[in-house]
């Protein structure tokens, strides 16, 4: 049986864009999350679809004098969430099923839309 990855994007703070394979298990996801944001994660927004997975997005605990992430603010607003705060630091967009609540891959039609959000100019 082939394992299928668990694909998680961070946006970094020059529209970087980059990959994780956060694993199959709760532990192993967890770890992996608080190395790529390098800090405890926050779920500082999460995004209702109502085909596929949900998205949540992550963000450092400790982001204060961060600057604020423009390219991850134009991604949320793109997938037309209704995010109060703009968000400071790095960000890590996941892909979540409430009804279980477990961590899943990004569905592709986002991985898509961020890549060609911090692909722009």
């Amino acid at each position: 049986m082939t394992d299928i990855a668990t694909i998680a994007l961070r946006i970094d703070l020059n529209g970087q864009v980059r990959e994780y394979d956060l694993g199959a298990d709760q532990a192993q996801q967890h770890r992996v999350i608080g190395r790529a944001l390098l800090d405890n994660a926050e779920a500082v927004e999460h995004i209702e679809r109502p085909e596929g997975p949900n998205i949540v997005v992550l963000a450092r605990v400790h982001r204060t004098g961060q600057p604020i992430n423009v390219w991850a603010a134009e991604v949320s607003d793109e997938l037309e969430s209704q995010i109060t705060q703009l968000v400071a630091g790095e960000v890590l967009f996941v892909g979540y099923i409430s009804a279980t609540d477990t961590i899943t891959s990004l569905p592709d039609d986002v991985a898509t839309l961020i890549r060609e959000v911090c692909s722009r100019p």
